[in-house]
């Protein structure tokens, strides 16, 4: 185990050797609150479009900035509100945005288009993916509208080589789906029709990478396929419930009214992916059996917020990062990974670890109070995923079998 801890201090070290930080780190800014008062600027124009009920819609978006402060050019987070594609307002969001702007990064929440028909009948399939990619469509644009500003005037004083998206729900669906998907990646006949109906689309009709999301705050969204995730796609950090039964935590059927409307991969499958395709991840289990709990309570949603900033911090500030305390920040230690078949693991109180081919097929569950030896040997040498549950938290590590 020792062993174990050196090679993660010496990979961070490495890492952090390869790394610029931005030149606002000071240990403190963008995972703390540093400042007290946020900067509101609102009513923001960024597109003209059409409803999927052929109304025109003006979009706007809204500007949080942290009040006073003197740098020039600053990380940016763009999020998306919740509603299931048939509800909400940009300004439901504007305490998540006042949180983050506090800690010195620009926040920006946007509007994009909803389901604008009636709603009996129930929405088709067809028509849920047509307001999905109308979503997408919008968020590119306002991501667009950013990005020529700060190439222009910069009136908000961005630093878009540090650009972060995220939502929650419907909002998170969107954001999840618009630093996914690109040109390479294949659809269904529907959807690619969807896709070609609303063209041209940023970075996913083109070729166009012009604009690089560094990262993805996902707050109980998910893809329609799992095989969008890639390994050149962003880092991303997830928080869903369990028990979700708006949008699944696993793969299952997202419902409008509480009808199945769409099948989705959650978090929980997303975060496999990510793990299979080295792409980093790090996903938060909520016991509930409610649609996105933890934003129901003021405290609960700071932690949230909190750790949504400290996943970009470790990214934007690596020299500035504590190494040390990153490499022990884990509450537990495993090893030897690659393993004959004898996987040693050690944790801080106790654990559920559970096994996972890269399917998302369960193979074993255990509970472990602080050390315990988990036996392979009858499982075929591949790829597997380990998942260690500790409290709230669930971790996931990818593991060798040889």
């Amino acid at each position: 185990m020792i062993r174990y801890y050196f090679n993660l201090v010496f990979l961070l070290l490495t890492l952090r050797l390869l790394a610029q930080d931005h030149s606002t780190c000071n240990t403190q800014r963008y995972r703390l609150d540093v400042f007290d008062n946020v900067k509101v600027t609102k009513d923001i124009k960024f597109a003209d479009e059409i409803t999927i009920a052929g109304n025109a819609q003006e979009l706007y978006m809204d500007v949080y900035e942290p009040e006073d402060d003197a740098a020039v050019n600053r990380p940016v987070v763009v999020l998306g509100f919740g509603g299931s594609f048939i509800t909400g307002s940009r300004r439901d969001i504007a305490p998540i945005c006042e949180m983050f702007a506090k800690k010195g990064y620009v926040a920006v929440t946007i509007d994009y288009r909803i389901y604008d028909l009636p709603l009996i009948p129930i929405p088709t399939k067809e028509e849920m993916q047509d307001v999905v990619v109308r979503a997408i469509k919008d968020l590119k644009s306002a991501l667009r509208y950013l990005d020529n500003d700060a190439k222009a005037e910069n009136s908000y004083r961005l630093d878009m080589s540090w650009l972060y998206v995220g939502g929650i729900s419907s909002g998170g669906i969107a954001a999840i789906h618009a630093a996914m998907l690109d040109s390479t990646d294949v659809y269904s006949p529907e959807i690619a029709s969807a896709i070609a109906m609303h063209a041209p689309i940023y970075g996913i009709t083109d070729t166009d990478t012009s604009i690089k999301i560094r990262g993805v705050l996902n707050y109980s969204g998910a893809l329609h396929d799992v095989a969008w995730l890639d390994s050149g796609d962003p880092p991303f950090i997830s928080f869903h419930d369990v028990g979700d039964p708006t949008v699944p935590y696993k793969g299952g059927y997202a419902q409008v009214l509480a009808q199945d409307i769409i099948y989705l991969d959650g978090s929980f499958v997303m975060d496999s992916a990510a793990k299979a395709n080295s792409v980093f991840s790090i996903l938060n289990t909520i016991e509930s059996n409610t649609h996105v709990s933890y934003f129901r309570n003021a405290e609960k949603a700071m932690e949230v917020v909190d750790a949504s900033a400290l996943f970009m911090y470790d990214m934007i500030c690596s020299e500035t990062a504590d190494v040390a305390e990153i490499a022990v920040s884990k509450p537990y230690t495993f090893g030897p990974n690659p393993t004959a078949g004898s996987l040693g693991i050690e944790v801080k109180g106790d654990a559920v670890v559970s096994l996972y081919d890269l399917t998302g097929r369960l193979l074993s569950t255990q509970t472990i109070t602080h050390a315990d030896m988990l036996n392979l040997h009858e499982y075929a040498p591949g790829s597997y995923l380990l998942k260690i549950r500790i409290g709230d938290a669930v971790h996931t590590e990818k593991i060798m079998r040889e």
